[in-house]
């Protein structure tokens, strides 16, 4: 079998080495006390020095070529496999779990601050204040009342953002439906402005996130962290609160 280039230029080191590292034991070398064949060493040195500066400028080549393949493949978002890569913008590699959550809350505050920052009136004309460059978001325009939770989720691969407080009649739609038994039951649907503030909250997340190389074909998921955002529609809400009120009644 033929031998590869790179165990070719293998065998090259390592003749050259023992060339260099060999001990001269020729007698006439020996009496004299100078060794002839230094030359020879010299000329090894100078041919190992030259195979090596080349395969240092080959291996820089070689990198940044891999450099210049892989930012093509996070700018168009996959590779030729299928498989999807990207990288978010405040994402940053080995960031612990607990910043990039603490990330995520700082940028909901700013939101809603934002969206609570009144117009200011200047003379005929209208104009906004610094903060108002994030005016007409879902985030800042979501009902006051409405509250946000941020959190690691369990095993630390995923983050989750926590809806409560939303207001039944901006936040849902009800539709009476048939049940399998043919009795009316009602099914609480998302309005689309709830659709479009999970969909705000979840860009948010994924700033701070990056995919590596899932691929659904082969169930890989190589997210650095998965996003969940979670709201309770009025029917799960009043099965938990009644759990509560029975739970308190069995510890009174």
């Amino acid at each position: 079998m033929a031998k590869s280039k790179a165990s070719k230029v293998r065998t090259r080191i390592d003749a050259l080495r023992a060339v260099i590292d060999k001990e001269c034991a020729a007698p006439i070398c020996r009496e004299s006390g100078t060794c002839r064949h230094e030359g020879e060493k010299e000329a090894a040195r100078h041919m190992l020095g030259r195979l090596l500066a080349k395969l240092k400028e080959a291996a820089g080549d070689e990198r940044e070529e891999r450099a210049r393949v892989w930012a093509e493949i996070y700018e168009r978002g996959y590779d030729a496999n299928g498989s999807t890569y990207s990288k978010g913008a405040k994402y940053r590699t080995g960031q612990p779990m607990k910043e990039r959550a603490a990330g995520i809350r700082a940028d909901i505050k700013m939101a809603r601050k934002a969206g609570q920052t009144p117009l200011v009136q200047e003379g005929a004309g209208l104009m906004s204040q610094t903060l108002e460059t994030y005016r007409f978001d879902p985030i800042g325009e979501a009902p006051a009342q409405i509250k946000f939770r941020v959190r690691v989720g369990p095993g630390y691969g995923s983050i989750r953002i926590g809806i409560d407080n939303i207001p039944q009649g901006w936040g849902w739609i009800a539709e009476e439906v048939a049940d399998h038994k043919g009795g009316k039951v009602t099914r609480w649907r998302r309005t689309q402005a709830l659709k479009e503030l999970e969909a705000e909250l979840k860009s948010i997340a994924q700033a701070y996130n990056a995919d590596h190389g899932s691929n659904l074909y082969t169930d890989l998921s190589m997210k650095a962290f998965h996003v969940f955002v979670e709201c309770d529609d009025p029917e799960t809400l009043a099965r938990h609160a009644e759990y509560e009120r029975k739970h308190q009644e069995r510890r009174s």
